[in-house]
């Protein structure tokens, strides 16, 4: 029951690109990115367990493109990703994800209109890193996501609008996992006035959400946030913006109150860039909960040569239960880190050869200590030429 609302908007928002392809194919201009990888991989302690000493070496590819229909007002974009991994040591970790992203973008004279639908089919091995950290099972985890934002102009520095925002989450076989399906809704307004013509600006954003799940323990969360953001340009090459404000849960066992905040730097010169971000927000997961969600970000890119390049990556998620949200359903802590090492050597124009080195560290209250693990793969790239159809 939970997935037939959003079945509906995906049938209405086909009904509509179809409608709008009629209308204009004469003044369209079709485009396509195509990309695809293949490599091998070699993982320890892959499903984040705590003193396990198992490794599984395997083969993944990956295969996605980019299809395009541009107008003068109009943009509407497919993107399709299929990823699958075979491991010879475990034949459990074997996995076949599909990812399709559908976006239509209308512009007006005063006015743009954004509508975005998105489909993904992967498992829990991936789904939960970060978020619920139940990492040491393969199931299949099913998700479907639309919104739909539009934006007015009011003057040159001042505009304003509103977004629709709707997720279901479905886990597959899920039984004694602590996984359990939930929609979550959100609708929220916002309004920015440009200050400079440097392209700073201030913006006031209020969301209410609210988290369902399903079954014999079912139960609703609402929440709410009220933030003012600050984007400005600190020096030449440098962009950095701010936001922060106070938010509330309430459920039918308890409310609460507290604050959220957002915050990135970056930096993009000729042959390196540099961004750097540390937000708190309210996110749902997989148990069925809604939590408050402290991430920070850094990301360096760096050109060494015409030919290689080179990023780094760390990542730390602290996701901890708001409240007792569901009878028998306790409340706890989960913090995850991750650290990226890769390198890009271009052999022609099209292909390239990529190694990346990955380290992960889960502490789970309900464990007994830390898990670690790490990774390393290499892989062979191709990336097509953008193509007109």
């Amino acid at each position: 029951m939970l997935r037939s609302g959003t079945q509906l908007t995906c049938l209405a928002l086909c009904s509509a690109s179809a409608a709008l392809l009629a209308q204009q194919a004469s003044a369209a201009e079709w485009r396509v990115l195509p990309s695809a990888f293949v490599g091998t991989s070699y993982a320890d302690n892959p499903r984040l367990r705590v003193n396990d000493t198992s490794s599984a070496s395997g083969a993944s590819g990956e295969l996605k493109a980019s299809l395009q229909r541009v107008t003068e007002r109009s943009e509407l974009t497919l993107l399709p990703r299929l990823v699958a991994a075979r491991y010879s040591d475990d034949e459990s970790l074997d996995t076949n994800d599909q990812f399709v992203t559908g976006s239509y973008r209308w512009m007006g004279e005063r006015s743009e209109w954004n509508m975005q639908l998105g489909l993904t089919r992967d498992t829990t091995l991936t789904s939960e890193l970060g978020s619920t950290g139940l990492v040491d099972s393969n199931r299949r985890h099913e998700e479907t996501s639309f919104s739909f934002s539009p934006r007015v102009m009011f003057t040159e520095r001042v505009s304003g609008g509103f977004q629709m925002f709707q997720v279901d989450n479905h886990y597959v076989d899920t039984e004694v996992t602590g996984l359990t399906d939930y929609r979550y809704s959100a609708v929220s307004v916002f309004s920015q006035i440009v200050l400079t013509d440097a392209g700073s600006a201030l913006t006031v954003t209020a969301q209410a959400g609210r988290l369902t799940t399903a079954g014999f323990f079912g139960s609703e969360t609402r929440d709410g946030t009220l933030k003012l953001g600050w984007t400005f340009q600190p020096w030449m090459l440098w962009t950095a913006s701010l936001s922060a404000g106070p938010s509330t849960v309430e459920t039918a066992i308890a409310n609460d109150t507290g604050w959220v905040f957002d915050g990135e730097i970056k930096r993009l010169g000729d042959r390196w860039s540099l961004t750097a971000n540390a937000s708190r927000n309210q996110s749902p997961t997989g148990r069925g909960v809604l939590t408050r969600r402290d991430e920070a970000r850094l990301t360096f890119n760096r050109t060494i040569t015409e030919r290689l390049s080179a990023t780094v990556g760390a990542r730390y998620v602290s996701s901890q239960d708001l409240l007792p949200q569901r009878n028998g359903v306790r409340t706890y802590q989960v913090d995850y880190a991750q650290l990226n090492l890769s390198a890009n050597w271009r052999l022609a124009r099209d292909w390239s050869v990529s190694l990346q080195l990955t380290g992960n560290t889960q502490d789970f209250e309900l464990a007994a200590e830390r898990a670690n693990g790490y990774r390393a793969s290499f892989n062979v790239v191709w990336n097509g030429q953008p193509q007109s159809l």
